[in-house]
Parts: structure tokens; sequence; C-alpha cells
């Protein structure tokens, strides 16, 4: 039985006043108590709703940070290889003039730039691996999902 007949069934049936009023409040209290679960149910529903708007938002973001990590590795690796051709060519002196002014390049200027490109190419290598591999992982994530969607 519904709240609507179990209202016309108090109205009709119970004659004491005071009696008709505090089943119909306990009908009030009961119906309270329901709005009250079915809106904490609701809840969550919520929640993953907003976060599947976000996530749509978020993954052109991402996108956008990954194009950006990776012209930056690229960026990187074309530094270290500078920093290791100037730290080569240094002693034979084809860069040593430009930058010191003296036609000699002190060889721990050479090492420090050999040490320091191979960092930097190190590091470039390492992030574009990862930004590859983190695609990969995503896009395979991403037909796991769709297929499971589809099921």
């Amino acid at each position: 039985m519904d709240d609507k007949e179990l209202i016309k069934r108090i109205m009709e049936e119970v004659k004491d006043e005071k009696l008709r009023e505090e089943l119909l409040a306990l009908v009030v209290e009961k119906n309270k108590k329901k709005d009250d679960t079915k809106q904490e149910e609701e809840k969550p529903i919520d929640y993953v709703a907003r976060l599947a708007i976000l996530g749509g938002a978020t993954e052109g973001v991402a996108k956008v940070g990954w194009w950006i990590s990776f012209i930056g590795s690229i960026v990187f690796i074309i530094i270290s290889i500078v920093l290791i051709l100037v730290g080569i060519l240094g002693p034979l002196g084809l860069f040593g003039y430009f930058l010191t002014g003296d036609a000699e390049f002190d060889n721990f200027f050479s090492i420090l730039f050999i040490i320091m490109g191979l960092g930097f190419f190190i590091m470039g290598l390492g992030s574009i691996f990862t930004l590859r591999s983190g695609k990969k992982e995503y896009e395979k994530l991403k037909r796991k999902k769709e297929n499971q969607g589809q099921s």
C-alpha cells in the first residue's frame, strides 16, 4: 500500500482526531526518512557524474600536457647533443674561442660539457620512453573501457 492510499484510509476509518493526527505524523516521518535515504543514495551518483564530466575535460588537458612534455623531451635531447658537441669539439679550439675568448679550451670544461650533455640525453630519452609507455597504457585502458561499455 502506498502512502496516498494509507493517508486516505486513515482519514476515512479513524474517527478519533488525536489518533488520526498521530498516524498522519508517523506517515510523514516515514516519508521524510525515505526522502533522506533517497538523497543519500543519489549523492554518489551525482559524484560519479561529476567525475565523468571532469574526466572528459581532463582528457583534453592531459593530451595537451602530454604533447608539451614530449616536445620538452625533444628539446632536452637537442640541448644534450649541443653540449656533447661543445665538449668534444672544445679541445680542438672550435668552440673554445667563442666561449672563452681564448683559443684554448680547458679540458675540465670539455669533460663538464660532455657529462652534462649525457645527463640531458639520458633525461630526454627516459622521459620520451615514459611518455610513450604511459600513452600505450592509457590507450589500452581506454579500449578495455570501451569494450566493457559495449558488453
